[in-house]
């Protein structure tokens, strides 16, 4: 095998060990998306935390790593994709003990930020490494290995969450990142090539922090609003910061002669088919892992650990979605039935949540995860090289960056949308059933189901139980109107699609080299 490009001497015989080193990192950062929302009951019991500091406990991470996710790749292909990768896995070990021994909601939410931002120098760096080390006729394996790493991931998060909120608590799904960090940086440094992109771009740190305003003020608009208020100053502020900040995002990028993200291109129907695609699937997603490890332990009073078993099939269900595809009836559909079709029955799977009650038995919720996670995962491939396939060449990493942000971006607005609305629904519901309460038990109730838990534990019996039922009635309510508002977004992105893609190429699959426009390597399609 010729030796790839590389900043000094390296035995390309290392490739699939550096493999390896580079597969941990996204099964840490793909455990991530799961094991730490089975942890949120137990977070905002011992922290004290409304439901609005959990959608933030989630959202922080989201936000900046969809705000420096361009800068740190730009960063990376300029003083090097191993030292930037490992300098990112150590920061996300750093962080990790920051989350664990966090002392307050404010101080998890400051942790996450940075875990996010971390995040963000490992992926760009990790996947460049693997064009490097492998050549094309390689790469699609490598890739294939790297994406199930991923999903298997995915799939155990959950689980793992459980098994360790259960033995050492929730800070357990943090410091389990640490000993990955551990072994992963000094075999990189053993096994991995550096390498640098000689025509690496100018640093666009302008774009990207208007792109975190714009993001961030639009999640505050949406999660304080539900909260606090949508007249409340604040609130009104961040949404003027957000509307401002995207307004001179686009100006922005339109105006750059190497912008982060070619925003003209999002008026090619086929690209926008693909990213309103991943935008509804990635908001749907994180929306429904809000939610439903909450209403497993708070209403059915499961524990952590059997909460992680039913969401385990959700991870199942990504991974199976791909090879449906081998299914020849399924082989035959061209993007456009797979993506509406994808959108569509994991809207099926949303509404067959919805009816669910106290004492649904666990494994009808594990079918309903798996049928959804299933269509999540069928559509997502072909969202992917939707975008990657129609775009030319010298587009290819515009295609990239905007499969990268509307993930990142999707799940951000996610949980900000499908958990607000939960909570705006939650607080007046509960609100209404405690009228025979005083103001501080139903102030307390309103914040959050656990703090209406922590109320009826200094009640006596008889007003404990009412309060406790008051709470499980309003967050059922809330968490069925944010599971029909996660169905609708991907019901109208079904639609969205199947008008975007009408009349054009039935492609839907990323070249036989694993690559899209122009032979550049595609990004993780099925777990990222």
């Amino acid at each position: 095998m010729k030796a790839p490009p590389t900043g000094g001497d390296w035995d390309p015989a290392l490739r699939w060990r550096g493999l390896a080193v580079v597969c941990a990192a996204m099964v840490v950062s793909a455990v991530d998306m799961t094991i730490v929302n089975v942890a949120l009951p137990d977070i905002s019991r011992d922290l004290d935390a409304t439901l609005g500091e959990l959608q933030w406990v989630l959202d922080g991470f989201l936000v900046a790593l969809a705000g420096t996710l361009a800068v740190a790749s730009g960063i990376a292909d300029r003083f090097g994709r191993r030292r930037v990768f490992l300098a990112g896995m150590a920061a996300f070990a750093v962080a990790s003990v920051l989350c664990a021994a966090a002392p307050s909601p404010g101080a998890l939410i400051a942790a996450r930020v940075l875990m996010g931002v971390a995040v963000a120098f490992v992926l760009p760096p990790a996947l460049s490494l693997l064009t490097v080390m492998f050549e094309p006729g390689e790469r699609p394996r490598a890739l294939g290995i790297w994406t199930v790493a991923a999903g298997l991931a995915m799939a155990l998060g959950p689980v793992l969450g459980g098994a360790l909120i259960a033995a050492v608590g929730w800070p357990g799904v943090f410091l389990v990142n640490v000993p990955v960090a551990a072994v992963a940086i000094p075999a990189g440094l053993a096994l991995l090539p550096e390498s640098r992109r000689p025509d690496a771009p100018a640093l666009d740190v302008a774009g990207a922090a208007l792109s975190v305003v714009a993001l961030g003020g639009l999640v505050f608009f949406l999660v304080e609003g539900a909260h606090e208020g949508w007249g409340d100053p604040a609130v009104v502020a961040a949404l003027a910061a957000g509307l401002a900040g995207a307004v001179a995002v686009v100006a922005r990028e339109l105006r750059a002669d190497e912008p982060l993200l070619d925003v003209r291109v999002l008026v090619r129907p086929r690209v926008a088919g693909g990213v309103v695609a991943l935008l509804a699937l990635y908001a749907s997603f994180l929306g429904v892992m809000f939610l439903v490890p909450q209403y497993l332990q708070y209403v059915q009073e499961r524990t952590a650990l059997a909460a992680g078993v039913a969401m385990f099939p959700v991870g199942l269900g990504v991974g199976l979605g791909p090879a449906l595809r081998a299914v020849p009836a399924l082989a035959r559909l061209g993007a456009r039935a797979s993506i509406a079709g994808g959108l569509a029955v994991a809207a099926v799977g949303c509404l067959a949540l919805m009816p669910f009650g106290d004492d649904t038995p666990l494994p009808l919720v594990g079918v309903a995860m798996l049928v959804y996670g299933a269509a999540f995962g069928f559509a997502i491939i072909p969202a992917t090289a939707t975008i990657l396939n129609d775009l030319p060449p010298a587009k290819a990493g515009d295609g990239s960056a905007a499969n990268q942000l509307a993930r990142q971006v999707g799940g951000a607005l996610g949980i900000a949308t499908v958990g607000s609305l939960s909570a705006a629904i939650y607080a007046s519901e509960v609100g209404d059933r405690l009228d025979g309460f005083g103001e501080a038990v139903r102030e307390a109730a309103r914040s959050s189901i656990g703090h209406a838990e922590d109320a009826a534990a200094r009640l006596g019996p008889e007003g404990a139980a009412a309060l406790l039922a008051a709470g499980d009635a309003a967050f059922d309510a809330g968490a069925r109107a944010g599971l029909a508002l996660a169905a609708a977004g991907l019901a109208a992105a079904a639609v969205f699609v199947a008008w975007a893609l009408r009349g054009g190429p039935a492609t839907d699959a990323v070249g036989a080299e694993g690559a899209g426009a122009g032979g550049e390597p595609a990004p993780l399609d099925a777990a990222v």
